[in-house]
Order: structure tokens, then C-alpha cells, then sequence
């Protein structure tokens, strides 16, 4: 093989459905919605592969819209990853490096080692061709409530004027060999960017997915303004099933309903901004899940909406560190920060060594630094925070900002008492079906120690 190996020669040498059956994907089958203009390859998750402009073959993950491009963004993605056996950064060598260096191995695989498939013809794709096809073809209006009652969502919920429109069905028919074609009713949360709805976030029994080429990167699904706008506030939750969940226990909320489906981005914070100029809603309520990933969305929603007072970043976001920088031209509000969270590192340590039972060793006192909030001063203005990557250390520090530091909307930060909103939904309608049938039942209370974890430090 030619030793100056381009990216280009590598589009031109390298077949990608042959490349991911190398390394462990299989061509999924029946796929009639896609016939003749992709193929969906599962492994460790679910690819759409398809040709693009200029007849190279191009993929997207159906479960992460940050996952796509040529094949050479395959090999790179999974270089940084590290999740598929057999690739992986090499030591000393830069990623696009390393990208070149498995590509090198795998052209340089005898014939007969490299696999080949018979795979029927396949069409250039314009951009935005099959979400179109999906969302027009195959969407119509809400009838099929059974998904949405399965997770305790009321059909008065779901008719209330605010969310007509905003919740969809689509049909996926499977024809398998020799079967008949058997057709899937989900449930479909459109999402929206600048007013035009550009992804679908899908919903059923078993089942979680994306509609091909949806935009989720920049788009919100949202429900419509209230009646007599402006909105009160926007409650913005991490799933559509979260917001529908929150308004049906906050019933006569003057809100406006978002969802990120699951993952918060700066783009999607610039909609968010974008939203409140122009309806004049002042409020943000952030509904993010009761856990790690949940209180995480939230530092990176308030440093997203942080004043030119004290404008502040995400810089580095460790598995288990998250790095958090400030500017701040008044003091004033960084020293109010940093008496909170003084306060939380003491009542740590204190609970740390009351559970430990152990002396100070230098092991000891390793262990309790890692589970405290630490910060550095780089300038006469500038500040950084080191937050454990946990529900506790995340929650005191995003309590602290919003106590000290300016922005730009009002942010208040609501929690739901299980993971999510949807569980404590489910749970509210079980304590009602156990009390109509059972009478008033006195619960015993929980054990401090156990109420004070569930809650969180109370600084």
C-alpha cells in the first residue's frame, strides 16, 4: 500500500459497511423505510450509514447527534472514545495520527481477512432528506395517548391548549422475510430551532430514539406560550416525558415548557437566550434530573447565563472533576461563593469523619480532599473551581452561584425528589391509589442520616 496515505485516499479505499462489520457491527434487516437510501448497522450503538454529496459514504448515530460525519470521523470519534476493542490512542502520536495509523492496518489486512458485502444499491442523499421524509410522511397528529398514560400523564395534561401540536405519532413499519409488515406507533416530541421544527425525539414501549438526521444540537422541543403571554418563567427539563410530568404537578403554572432530549449544549443555551428576549420572560426554572448528570447540566446552564459582571465558563469537564472559571471585577460576589462553599467543605469533613471513624492519616485526608470543592486564582480577576464530580459537591457549588454571582435571567434551580420528575409523578399517583384504597397509611419517617444524603447538604 502507498505509504503517504491521505484522508482522501482513505474515502476512496475504505467501503464503510465493510469497516464496521471489521470491527463487530451487523447490518440490521427489514429496514423498508430506508431501502435504496441507507442502511442502519448495530453494534455498540446504532449507525445510519448513507452516501453524501459526492458519492462518499457518511454515517450518523441515531443516539448521539455529536457522532457524524465521513468515515474518517468514525475512526476519529471512536479514536476518543476508546469505546470499541482495537482502537485507541497510540502513544506518542497525535489523534489524526493514530486515525491514519488504524486506517493504515486495516488496508494492509490480507484480502481474505477483510470483510465483503453484498449490499443493494444505494442513492445519494440530499441533507435533511430523511428526517423531512420521516416528519411529513410518517407523523400525524396525537391519538395514540397509551405511551404518555403508561408514564401517568393525564389525558387533561395532554389536551391542554399548551401542548396541542407539540406531541406527535409516528408509524415505523417493519417488514421482515417472510413475516408480515407489522407497524410501530410511537410517541414523537418535535423539536424546534429558530421556530422551525428540525429533529423528533421518539418515544415508546421499550424503545428511545432519534429521527434520522434530526438537529438536536441547537433545538429545544417546547411547548406553546400560555394564554395571556408573556410566559411567568421557562421550565426547562432534560425529556418532554419531565416537562408533561412538571406541569401536571404544578398545575396553573403561567410557564413556558422546554426540553433538551437529554443533552444541554451552549447552542441549546443560545436558543433558550434567544427565546426569552424575544417573549420577555425573565425567569428560568431549571428542572434538570436529581442526579450527577442532572446538577452538572445546571452549572453549565448558570455559566451559560452568566452577567458581563462575572462572566464565567465550563474549562474542563473530568470524569470525576468539573472546572469551573470566573471573572469577577468586584470581589464582592467570588468571596460570598467562596464563604459557601468553605462552609460546605467543613460540614463534609465534619460527616466525612464521623462516618470514618479513622484518625487523619496522610491516606485519610487524601481520600476527604477529593470529595471537597477547591479553587485557584489565576489573576488579579480571575478564579477557578474544582467541583467533585457528585450530586453533593455540584449542588452546594450551584447553590453558591446563585446566591453570589449576576445573570442575566433569573435562575431558580427545582428539584425533584426522586431522579426525575416523572418518577415523583408516578410515585404521587401510587401514594394516592394506596390511600383510596388502604385509607390514610402513617409512614415512618426516614432515618436523618439517610434524609440528609437524599437532600443534600443544607448549608
Amino acid at each position: 500500500m502507498d505509504h503517504a496515505l491521505t484522508f482522501q485516499k482513505i474515502k476512496e479505499q475504505v467501503e464503510l459497511p465493510e469497516l464496521l462489520t471489521h470491527f463487530g457491527y451487523n447490518l440490521k434487516k427489514g429496514e423498508d423505510l430506508g431501502k435504496g437510501k441507507w442502511h442502519v448497522f448495530e453494534g455498540d450503538d446504532t449507525l445510519v450509514v448513507f452516501k453524501g454529496r459526492g458519492n462518499d459514504w457518511m454515517y450518523f448515530n441515531s443516539h448521539d447527534d455529536r457522532d457524524k460525519g465521513s468515515v474518517i470521523d468514525w475512526m476519529k470519534n471512536r479514536v476518543n472514545s476508546g469505546r470499541i476493542v482495537g482502537i485507541e490512542q497510540q502513544p506518542g502520536r497525535n489523534v489524526w495520527q493514530t486515525v491514519n495509523d488504524h486506517f493504515r492496518a486495516y488496508l494492509n489486512l490480507p484480502e481474505d481477512q477483510r470483510p465483503k458485502l453484498e449490499l443493494p444499491p444505494i442513492s445519494e442523499t440530499a441533507p435533511g432528506e430523511k428526517f423531512q421524509s420521516i416528519y411529513t410522511k410518517d407523523c400525524r397528529p396525537l391519538e395514540n395517548t397509551t405511551y404518555l398514560e403508561s408514564r401517568g400523564i393525564t389525558k387533561s395534561t395532554i389536551e391542554t391548549p399548551q401542548f396541542a401540536g407539540r406531541i406527535l405519532n409516528q408509524f415505523h413499519t417493519v417488514q421482515k422475510e417472510g413475516m408480515p409488515a407489522k407497524t410501530f406507533v410511537n410517541t414523537a416530541f418535535p423539536a424546534y430551532h429558530e421556530g422551525r421544527v428540525v429533529g423528533l425525539e421518539l418515544k415508546g414501549e421499550g424503545y428511545k430514539g432519534q429521527a434520522p438526521e434530526s438537529e438536536f444540537s441547537r433545538s429545544l422541543w417546547l411547548s406553546k406560550l400560555p394564554e395571556g403571554r408573556p410566559a411567568a418563567h421557562m421550565v426547562v427539563a432534560e425529556s418532554a416525558l419531565d416537562a408533561l410530568s412538571y406541569a401536571q404537578m404544578h398545575p396553573g403554572e403561567k410557564a413556558l415548557y422546554a426540553s433538551t432530549a437529554g443533552v444541554l449544549t451552549q447552542n441549546k443555551i443560545f436558543e433558550m437566550k434567544r427565546l426569552l428576549n424575544e417573549e420577555r420572560i425573565c425567569t428560568v426554572k431549571a428542572a434538570f434530573d436529581n442526579d450527577t448528570q442532572g446538577h452538572h447540566y445546571d452549572t453549565r446552564l448558570l455559566a451559560g447565563f452568566a452577567s458581563e459582571q462575572n462572566p464565567m465558563k465550563v474549562v474542563r469537564e473530568h470524569k470525576h472533576l468539573l472546572t469551573v472559571e470566573v471573572t469577577a471585577i468586584n470581589p464582592a460576589g467570588v468571596q460570598a461563593l467562596t464563604n459557601h462553599l468553605k462552609a460546605y467543605n467543613d460540614q463534609t469533613a465534619r460527616q466525612y469523619g464521623q462516618q470514618s471513624g479513622e484518625t487523619n492519616t496522610q491516606a485519610v485526608s487524601q481520600t476527604l480532599r477529593d470529595e471537597l470543592i477547591s479553587s485557584t486564582k489565576l489573576g488579579p480577576h480571575t478564579y477557578q473551581f474544582h467541583v467533585p464530580m457528585n450530586r453533593e459537591a455540584l449542588g452546594a457549588f450551584n447553590q453558591g452561584m446563585t446566591q453570589s454571582l449576576t445573570f442575566d435571567h433569573k435562575i431558580e434551580i427545582v428539584k425533584s425528589r426522586g431522579k426525575d420528575w416523572n418518577q415523583d409523578l408516578k410515585e404521587s399517583q401510587m401514594q394516592q391509589v394506596v390511600k383510596r384504597e388502604l385509607g390514610s397509611v402513617q409512614h415512618k419517617p426516614e432515618p436523618p442520616a439517610q434524609e440528609a444524603r437524599r437532600r443534600g447538604p443544607k448549608l
